[in-house]
């Protein structure tokens, strides 16, 4: 519907220049460059079209990701000892953390709660 009315715009255009006194010819010549514009336009998709789509989700934040995984480690650690001895504090030595870390349940309640 807006390429047919965009060719009337071309149209209504030549017949205008027409009848101001141009020769038929050139009063076609002269409707084409508007003509072509308004379907070029009457084609293109409207920059200030409404896109109804819902908010984005809200994003995590990396310390819940992170929190709730390693709480999820620990209730399989809490289990067993040894892989808890193993696995954390282990690696909290290397990092160089010294300090006197809880039994596996109680930490992984304290995750949960940071979730």
């Amino acid at each position: 519907m807006k390429t047919v009315l965009a060719l009337v715009v071309g149209v209504v255009i030549g017949v205008v220049v027409w009848l101001l006194g141009v020769p038929a010819q050139w009063a076609v010549v002269l409707a084409v460059p508007p003509t072509a514009f308004c379907v070029l336009v009457s084609r293109l998709p409207r920059a200030t079209d409404v896109l109804w789509v819902s908010a984005p989700p809200p994003p995590g934040s990396i310390s819940t990701a992170h929190a709730s995984t390693l709480a999820s480690r620990l209730e399989e650690a809490a289990g067993d000892p040894r892989r808890y001895d193993e696995r954390f504090r282990a690696r909290l030595a290397r990092l160089g953390v010294e300090v006197d870390v809880p039994d596996p349940k109680t930490l992984a309640e304290k995750l949960r709660r940071v979730e």
